[in-house]
């Protein structure tokens, strides 16, 4: 590949068939993804569908935290990473998984994806500033350049330092940074922000999120959005968005594409049934937001703001995620 240009495709699969076994109950659900699906370069990709039909656990496929089962079923299922001076390295992950190189499947994760869950994966221990810099620390960055982008990120997410932050719950009045916060004691606009900016603090070519406005009320969703929109898809990216999605109008909104997933009737199955091409009725990220340069301002009353204990704080984040193996 020329040193000039991106390839068309970030990452592809075709012939998934991925068995959850339920020890309690002794059933099987199968995610199947018969058709190819393809994630482009500089591109938003909404997995849409109802409750129960697989979204989660093929993204979970998609980002490597789970390893496919049936792996020598699968047609094809390839990632591309940039590498520096234009150039990109091919990898086939059939041939990763079938010859089960974990530390090439782990320096994948850690170096080039990234995650914001559902399950709450910020770490307690840390304060916001911490976990932010958790994967840039992770990937050898350190010192002055950990805190320049620490500091962009909470800036680009109205999560900057101001001396007007007063620490929740406190009956004194005491005024502390909220970068120097627990985590447990944000909102639960806060904390969703705080994920989000994690898990593109290390640019990552691939960013995968999970319903990820689901804390936040319709105006501050539209502004995560645009801001992941710019870092992900804008003219100046080498990666990709993914994201999970019961809303279709957010979907319609933000996504090139719309990957619909559906249970099969009688059977536990989830399939995906319709990969199609979307025009978001959001303007596209200029050069500016693409450079992070775009600042979120929330009002502390807005409305709709989740309470923190609706949270899981307490799960592991992403990158600690052991790879799961599921025998049906």
């Amino acid at each position: 590949m020329s040193a000039d240009q991106s390839p068309r495709f970030l990452l592809e699969l075709e012939g998934l068939e991925q068995r959850l076994f339920d020890a309690a109950s002794g059933e099987t659900f199968t995610v199947r993804v018969d058709m190819p699906l393809r994630i482009a370069c500089r591109s938003s990709v909404a997995l849409l569908g109802p409750s129960g039909c697989g979204k989660t656990t093929l993204l979970t496929v998609l980002g490597l935290l789970r390893s496919p089962t049936s792996v020598d079923r699968i047609q094809r299922f390839m990632m591309r990473t940039p590498v520096g001076d234009g150039n990109w390295n091919e990898h086939d992950l059939r041939e990763v998984w079938l010859r089960r190189r974990r530390r090439q499947v782990e320096r994948l994760r850690r170096e080039h994806l990234g995650f914001a869950l559902q399950s709450g994966e910020l770490l307690p221990a840390l304060t916001v500033r911490e976990n932010i810099a958790a994967p840039l620390r992770l990937n050898g960055v350190s010192g002055n350049a950990c805190r320049q982008r620490v500091n962009e990120l909470l800036q680009s997410f109205g999560l900057e330092d101001s001396d007007t932050s007063v620490v929740n719950g406190s009956n004194d009045g005491t005024r502390r940074h909220l970068g120097d916060q627990r985590v447990n004691r944000l909102s639960g606009g806060e904390y969703q922000r705080v994920a989000l900016a994690r898990a593109v603090a290390h640019r990552p070519t691939l960013l995968f999120v999970d319903e990820p406005t689901s804390a936040l009320n319709r105006e501050l969703a539209h502004d995560a959005l645009r801001q992941l929109r710019a870092l992900q898809c804008g003219p100046q990216s080498q990666g990709a968005l993914v994201m999970i999605t019961h809303d279709e109008s957010l979907a319609m909104t933000f996504c090139d594409v719309i990957v619909r997933m559906a249970p099969r009737r009688g059977e536990p199955v989830g399939d995906v049934v319709e990969v199609s091409p979307n025009t978001p009725t959001v303007e596209a990220p200029t050069v500016a937001e693409a450079n992070g340069i775009l600042a979120i301002a929330e009002n502390s009353s807005a409305e709709g703001l989740a309470p923190i204990e609706t949270l899981n704080v307490g799960s592991p984040a992403p990158n600690h995620v052991a790879i799961a193996e599921v025998k049906a």
